[in-house]
């Protein structure tokens, strides 16, 4: 698979995936049926088995977009949530005031809307409805809501996403959360004028090709692909890796291990953006320093 930098928050960040208050965008619906097994049940995201002092837990990285030819996903990642009591998220998007939080975190500052405008110039002489309903917001968002668009007209949806899969399904399951709404959406405001422009560039000039990479990898589990994504990254490499992924996965790794040690519930099942458990100081790696055992599932064993 060629590397790629394009639309890397789809694996790392629940929120950006939380619609706008009035809709910009027509969802396509696109639906794959085979005569044999489903296409889900031989997909093999990453997914890892967890032993701390006598707890058990699942981990598995998620994408936050997905389409209904997705599930259910192999038997061995839906009878590890069967069995689970808790479903440990990064964010819970049905939580927090997204009004406010975008009056906050996501209006576009008017010393940058003429970078912002001349970014996206092209692409809203042919879109020009949704560059309007766009134009009050920061860049940063700006980027998640049109890699969105684009990825409905391929055919996914943040409402077939991965944790959005798992959270409508969870029943009687405890919810636990990792982060928080708010705190996602002050991590990704803090990105520099400069980062949030080129993910608003690569948000529009991505090609479907690229686009449709980045699901092949993770529905392969090619962990080797996903970090190779996620370390090349556009704009200020060390902010984005040092932000999005590496300060969050000391902190995730962090709660996971309280979690276990404080044996509030039986078994966990845990779903953090794929972009989370590949690559450096990845979250499984920082388990294993905390003592850890942490072990790769796949179809054939855990």
């Amino acid at each position: 698979m060629p590397a790629t930098s394009k639309s890397p928050l789809i694996f790392n960040i629940s929120l950006i995936y939380r619609r706008l208050p009035r809709d910009c965008y027509a969802l396509a619906a696109l639906m794959l049926w085979f005569m044999s097994a489903p296409v889900a049940a031989l997909d093999s995201p990453v997914f890892y088995k967890i032993d701390y002092q006598q707890q058990q837990a699942y981990l598995l990285g998620s994408i936050h977009i997905g389409r209904q030819d997705f599930y259910p996903l192999a038997q061995h990642i839906e009878s590890a949530f069967r069995q689970s009591d808790a479903l440990v998220v990064e964010a819970d998007i049905s939580q927090g005031d997204t009004g406010a939080l975008l009056q906050q975190y996501g209006g576009l500052s008017a010393d940058i809307a003429a970078d912002v405008n001349a970014s996206r110039s092209v692409f809203c002489q042919s879109n020009q409805t949704l560059c309007q309903a766009l134009s009050p917001y920061a860049p940063w968002l700006q980027s998640a809501q049109i890699s969105m668009g684009r990825f409905a007209q391929l055919g996914y949806s943040p409402e077939q996403g991965v944790d959005a899969y798992f959270m409508a399904n969870r029943h009687d399951k405890a919810l636990v959360e990792l982060e928080s709404i708010q705190f996602q959406f002050e991590l990704i405001s803090s990105f520099s004028t400069a980062t949030q422009l080129q993910m608003l560039d690569d948000s529009i000039n991505a090609s479907d090709g690229e686009m449709l990479d980045l699901i092949h990898a993770w529905r392969q589990g090619d962990d080797s692909a996903l970090a190779t994504i996620m370390e090349s990254q556009p704009g200020d490499a060390d902010e984005l890796l040092e932000k999005l992924l590496w300060q969050r996965n000391h902190t995730m790794t962090q709660k996971i291990i309280q979690l276990l040690q404080h044996k509030t519930h039986k078994q966990l099942f845990i779903v953090v953006g794929a972009g989370h458990i590949v690559g450096q100081q990845a979250i499984p790696d920082l388990l294993k320093q905390q003592g850890a055992t942490v072990t790769r599932c796949s179809l054939l064993q855990c």
